[in-house]
């Protein structure tokens, strides 16, 4: 008989909750294996429960890290009893053995053992000085010191306690364990337990508390027996099945590079209407599913609408307390459950929802296997960056009458204890107590930032009002799936094995892998965990490394996938020889550099940028002299020499520099104007700084030694030097970039490149008059901003791009980009650090549908995040080895638009320590006789509340009307993809609450619930 999937889980997809959970029940009894009991042997040595190792293995990775550090805080306000409560917490480490115990390891393989003199850690810190209005202030400050103080698994009391009198009877609670030894819902059993024991002290009575027949040494015994052997194996058949050809990575919203090691962490709060909660839960019941289920749609709605995915995975934590006599155990009794979510195309709210509850109904007879049985059954690509196969999380909890506690003469309640860090990329929990439903979003802010989460979480909350109100509206998909990837040119070639040899070498490494793994023999392009390895093999493997002599980790077996690149990475680290640190004397150009010179213009070094910095307070002209000597010093790209004809010009470093006292009362942007007269190349006078007695500095640079970002570089330094703090010289700078950059070959994309140019088409808004740089004319339109927006790169691109097709059958722009992609081989470049001149622009046929203005946007970004390594490969093209290649880009058409899209417009002068302000700039003069090489110039950058798109263009060679008409529909568009003239830009409830916003707000939930007791 052939079981029918799809039917079986539509059938069950009909059941309501009760049946639901009926049928689960029945489900569970058959799949928990050998009833649980008291496990044999000695009592002070027991496995790992299997999800606990998995943290453990993740701790080993990054050792002292506070990544898996879960927090839970208590608020006082009343009475509180030092003494009591100590006495209390030691009596629960008492009745739970896991909590007086820490995790060893012997010959890699962990295990737990019981120390029977161990207490809670518990400290005490008096924070009732100081002003009242600055409580909150003080007691932010303790909960992060505490939150930050990492465990050490093997030798540190795993249950924490610090306790802060904030005066007036307000006492703050923070607990901290290692996630490995606690979940949610321990949290609330452990302090269930201890303000029963806290109220018996103080009331001279018998703690009522529960009996414990097992300990979790007991279930975690249990659990490694219920997973051996074929229910096991049945198990894993079924995620390697549910699992097979998942999509790698989802292209979420990310503002950051998501292959990051940093996972600090940011919540972001809201509340959600009292309608709209009751509204959308009520249409859970609708469909006969749970709260939970329901919420994982909402989220799905939103992870679809941000990337355009129809295939997407959302874990879903579940616990696995099964058995009977594991309900009131303290110990990490959780796993994560991959939800996949298959969408049709166009989804509805209702068509997701039902998804979902096919999707959860598809794994319900899975959802107590430890994760890392599923990882190993799916065996996705390990890397010590992601947590493996889930990017984000959705946790949903329905607090009852346990969640809320009472102690004798106080009021107390739970209250959060932000953590900073962030474990998964994203995770939204939910909370509902009663009629009130709140959550957050909890993410990496090196990921994201704040201003993408806030977008997110106003849409989150206005899809639950649609799925309530109208769920037979289309979902309106923000991106489109990744178009295919473009071969990149400056990712570094993978390890090879070559030249591993010495007394550490292959054949060394080579005989440990094999013994670790049970196997004859290895390759050195064996990948260990396509070869048997498990994380904990991982684990085993770097121990027994260390035993052979290597200075070997966790993470270099998760980072060298291979046995050829661990290898190489062993080689002993201490013999290396240092890296050369030295500038290199004379090399190549940028390619940037190249095409600017090139570009025809009468002088090079008018292309030039000025700034006018008024100070703080009184300048001193040799103060400020040996901070500009220090400023250049650190940065030698501002005194770059450029010798050499068309086609054979070197740089080399330079130490020159002008310097100017300029007479009081001078005008300034005539100061200005002289410094560029006086900039040559050739000598490497490229820098000019002139001190206006009294407070204001005057600052040139031509574009040859500088860009937009470096200016923000050079005037913090400039401040930091004047006040006698250090800076940072580049450790590799401009010309060693450029001689790295050179002598990568672009032509793997040249093929791309080709495709995007292609589509150059002339522009009928031109008059036939000489397009020249001295009848450069400028005008700005804006359009209003709300909160809540990241990065609006995509919708500028598709706001110009469409105010362009009257005049042209397709749309190529040219997109100014940073430019500051890392290289191979140059480890020692700081992108944040470096000046120079590394903007980059690069051609983007915009793939406009002929749709509205969101399926555009949609098409554009999807394209604009195809663009391989920034951009930055096709200047390079011009400057290729390859001579044929050079001439035929030479020779293809280029686009007549730049757009340039510089984010916020900040003052280069606030990143200066609050000495300068910029009061005045001036933009490059001269080259009037000069031709343009583009019709116009987009400028985008993002004030406080509005988006500024700057025009230039000649009104001799381009028709007026014609660019006013486009700006004027540019944004017009704009503002239609921004919302700000949308009726369902409402959203129903609020946002960004603070911290001690929801600290008043679970004040309150506790005064209602103890008022209906």
């Amino acid at each position: 008989m052939t079981l029918d999937k799809e039917a079986v889980a539509a059938r069950l997809a009909r059941l309501d909750p009760a049946q639901r959970a009926a049928l689960a029940a029945r489900m569970a009894a058959a799949r928990t294996g050998p009833p649980l009991r008291p496990r044999p042997g000695p009592r002070d040595r027991f496995p790992l429960g299997m999800d606990q190792e998995r943290l453990w293995i993740l701790d080993q990775l990054d050792p002292g890290s506070t990544t898996y550090t879960l927090g839970f805080g208590l608020r006082f306000h009343g009475r509180f009893d030092l003494a009591a409560f100590t006495k209390a917490a030691d009596a629960v480490v008492r009745r739970h053995e896991l909590l007086r115990c820490g995790i060893e390891a012997e010959d890699g393989v962990p295990y737990l053992r019981t120390h029977e003199d161990r207490t809670a850690d518990i400290t005490f810190a008096d924070l009732s000085e100081g002003p009242v209005e600055e409580t909150e202030e003080r007691r932010a400050a303790f909960i992060e010191r505490q939150v930050r103080r990492p465990f050490d698994l093997a030798n540190d009391p795993v249950l924490r306690l610090g306790i802060a009198d904030l005066g007036n009877g307000d006492h703050q609670v923070v607990q901290t364990m290692p996630h490995s030894f606690t979940d949610q819902w321990s949290y609330v059993r452990l302090n269930s337990e201890l303000l029963e024991h806290y109220r018996a002290l103080l009331e001279s009575t018998e703690p009522q508390v529960p009996a414990l027949p097992v300990q979790f040494g007991d279930f975690a015994h249990w659990q490694r027996s219920c997973f051996a052997g074929e229910r096991g194996a049945g198990h894993r058949a079924f995620w390697r099945e549910y699992l097979a050809d998942v999509p790698g990575r989802l292209p979420l919203p990310y503002d950051g590079d998501p292959n990051s090691s940093d996972h600090t962490g940011r919540q972001y709060n809201f509340i959600l209407d009292k309608d709209v909660a009751a509204a959308f839960l009520a249409k859970a019941r609708q469909a006969r599913t749970t709260s939970a289920t329901a919420m994982v749609a909402a989220y799905a709605a939103l992870l679809h609408e941000e990337t355009g995915e129809r295939d997407i995975v959302v874990g879903v934590p579940s616990v696995t307390r099964g058995q009977a006599d594991t309900q009131d155990l303290v110990g990490f009794l959780l796993t994560n459950v991959p939800i996949r979510i298959r969408l049709p195309e166009n989804p509805t709210p209702d068509q997701v929802l039902a998804a979902a509850i096919a999707a959860s109904a598809e794994v319900a007879e899975h959802r107590e296997v430890p994760f890392g049985e599923i990882v190993e059954a799916a065996a996705p690509d390990r890397t010590t960056t992601r947590y493996p196969l889930l990017q984000t999380m959705l946790v949903q909890l329905k607090l009852d009458d346990a969640v809320f506690f009472t102690a004798p003469g106080a009021d107390v309640y739970a209250n959060a204890v932000p953590e900073g860090i962030s474990s998964m990329d994203l995770t939204v929990a939910w909370w509902q107590v009663d009629d009130v439903v709140y959550g957050r979003i909890e993410y990496r802010t090196a990921l994201f930032r704040p201003t993408t989460i806030e977008r997110m979480a106003r849409r989150l909350l206005q899809l639950l009002a649609l799925f309530a109100d109208a769920p037979g509206t289309p979902l309106r998909a923000r991106r489109t799936p990744h178009l295919p990837e473009v071969p990149s040119v400056l990712a570094p070639a993978p390890d090879s094995p070559a030249g591993v040899s010495g007394p550490h070498g292959l054949a060394d490494v080579a005989e440990v892998w094999c013994d670790v793994l049970g196997t004859s023999g290895a390759r050195p392009e064996d990948v260990f965990f396509e070869v048997g390895g498990t994380s904990l093999l991982a684990v085993r493997l770097a121990h027994r490394l260390r035993e052979a002599g290597f200075t070997a980790t966790v993470k270099d077996v998760f980072t060298h996938a291979t046995l050829g690149q661990l290898a190489k990475a062993l080689l002993p680290r201490a013999a290396r020889s240092p890296v050369n640190r030295a500038q290199s004397p004379v090399g190549p150009l940028g390619p940037e550099q190249e095409l600017l010179f090139e570009a025809g213009l009468e002088k090079v070094e008018l292309w030039a940028h000025s700034y006018v910095l008024d100070a703080s307070e009184p300048l001193d002209a040799g103060r400020l002299r040996a901070a500009v000597d220090a400023v250049v010093a650190a940065h030698p790209a501002l005194s770059t020499v450029f010798t050499g004809t068309a086609g054979h010009r070197r740089a080399s470093a330079g130490s020159v520099w002008e310097w100017q006292v300029a007479p009081s009362g001078a005008d300034v942007l005539e100061v200005a104007r002289a410094q560029r007269v006086a900039l040559d190349a050739s000598s490497g006078i490229l820098f000019a700084v002139a001190l206006v007695p009294g407070d204001q500095v005057v600052i040139t640079a031509g574009h040859l030694a500088i860009d937009g970002f470096s200016w923000g570089v050079v005037v913090s330094d400039l401040a930091r030097a004047y006040r006698g703090e250090p800076i940072e010289a580049e450790q590799a700078g401009y010309l060693e970039h450029a001689a790295a950059l050179r002598r990568i070959d672009p032509a793997a994309q040249a093929g791309y490149w080709r495709a995007q140019l292609a589509a150059v088409r002339p522009m009928t808004w031109t008059t036939g008059a000489p397009n020249l740089r001295g009848g450069e004319r400028g005008f700005e339109v804006t359009v209003p901003l709300s909160t809540g927006h990241g990065s609006l790169e995509a919708e500028a691109v598709t706001a110009v791009a469409r105010s362009l097709r009257p005049y042209t059958d397709e749309v190529v722009v040219s997109i100014m980009g940073l430019g500051r992609e890392p290289l191979p081989g140059l480890p020692r470049w700081d992108p944040t650090r470096a000046v120079g001149f590394y903007s980059s622009g690069y051609p983007l046929h915009a793939p406009l549908t002929g749709g509205s203005p969101w399926n555009d946007l949609a098409a554009v970004d999807a394209a604009l995040r195809q663009v391989p390594d920034g951009g930055k490969p096709f200047a390079l093209l011009h400057c290729a080895a390859d001579a044929a290649l050079r001439a035929e880009f030479a020779a293809l058409p280029r686009p007549r638009v730049v757009v340039n899209y510089v984010g916020a417009l900040r003052d280069p002068g606030a990143g200066g320590e609050g000495l300068f302000k910029v009061s005045a700039e001036l933009a490059a003069e001269g080259n009037e006789l000069t031709e343009r090489d583009v019709d116009v110039d987009v400028a985008i950058g993002l004030r406080t509340d509005e988006v500024v798109l700057r025009w230039l263009y000649n009104p001799d060679a381009v028709s007026e009307a014609a660019v006013q008409a486009a700006a004027a529909q540019a944004a017009l568009d704009l503002a239609a993809m921004l919302g700000d003239d949308r009726a369902d830009a409402r959203v129903p409830g609020r946002v960004g609450v603070s911290e001690a916003g929801m600290d008043q707000l679970f004040e309150e939930l506790s005064r209602i619930r103890r008022e209906h007791q």
